[in-house]
């Protein structure tokens, strides 16, 4: 997780992702999250979108848990512009999936 750009919640107002444009896809995530580590060993090998975001979590009093109404990390969004365009949650118990990690990359290639 090292060589993704991380980002807090001073990076967002509200849902809208502040000083980004274009098409850009971050990851919800939080340091004590063992499905996240999971995940991201999945999104080495799958995972074909450029230079992804992570939106540390870490801390559980961070107002992105309630700003994005995230009750379980790994969640991932896609924003166009900064405007959110598409919400990923994870699953209890088992975070992000490679048919969601297939979805994303679907839908960056579609754009």
């Amino acid at each position: 997780m090292k060589e993704f750009v991380r980002l807090t919640e001073e990076n967002f107002v509200n849902q809208e992702l502040q000083g980004y444009s274009g098409k850009i896809l971050v990851f919800f995530s939080a340091d004590w999250c063992p499905y996240c580590i999971s995940f991201f060993n999945n999104w080495k090998e799958y995972g074909k979108v450029k230079n992804p975001l992570i939106a540390d979590v870490t801390d559980a009093d961070s107002d992105l848990w309630d700003d994005f109404q995230l009750s379980v990390v790994p969640s991932m969004a896609i924003f166009l512009d900064g405007k959110l365009e598409k919400l990923w949650n994870g699953s209890p118990m088992i975070g992000l999936t490679l048919y969601q990690i297939e979805e994303v990359n679907l839908f960056f290639s579609e754009l």
